[in-house]
């Protein structure tokens, strides 16, 4: 009887300690499959980011964005925004004033400062445009959340930069290097 615990117990241990990296395994960001993942729920986190330096702000507003790529959904839920404001979701195209850039949702902060913005949309074809990263050509797609009276919806680009009152990417989604 003793020998048949033994067995059990050390069957039970290698069990365990085979899915034990499964749950260890932490992303190495927020954004670690720059917020898609074909297939999969995911997610991209937005910042409020310092215009001159595009460090993300300490302590400031933030989102994330929800994503269910398979089924053309997210849910946006943004953070310490100003109260009561009306904000619109954006893929930004470059260059300014960001001609062509796409609506994705529109909603308006409560007064505690936080928004609720979902939506469709076919990820396979947001806009895109080609950035130097770290010395390396890469594709992908900016998200943004901004104030609505900055974004002409009719022209599709920006009317004014008022980056501090903004929400940024912390990467671009559908990224890829590009070929040289």
């Amino acid at each position: 009887m003793h020998k048949k615990s033994m067995i059990i117990i050390a069957m039970v241990a290698v069990m365990l300690l085979s899915i034990v990296p499964v749950f260890a395994a932490k992303p190495t960001s927020p954004a670690a499959s720059n917020g898609l993942d074909k297939g999969k729920n995911d997610h991209l986190y937005l910042y409020e980011k310092d215009s001159d330096t595009w460090e993300i702000v300490e302590d400031a507003a933030w989102g994330k964005l929800n994503i269910n790529v398979k089924k053309g959904q997210f849910v946006l839920n943004a953070h310490e925004l100003e109260p009561e404001t009306d904000y619109v979701l954006i893929c930004y195209q470059d260059e300014w004033p960001g001609t062509g850039s796409l609506l994705l949702g529109n909603g308006t902060s409560n007064e505690e400062g936080n928004v609720h913005i979902k939506g469709s949309v076919d990820y396979e074809t947001l806009p895109s445009y080609v950035y130097t990263i770290d010395e390396e050509q890469v594709e992908g797609s900016k998200i943004w959340l901004v104030l609505a009276a900055d974004f002409n919806e009719a022209t599709t680009e920006m009317d004014a930069w008022n980056p501090p009152e903004y929400l940024f990417e912390f990467d671009l989604i559908n990224k890829q290097v590009v070929p040289e």
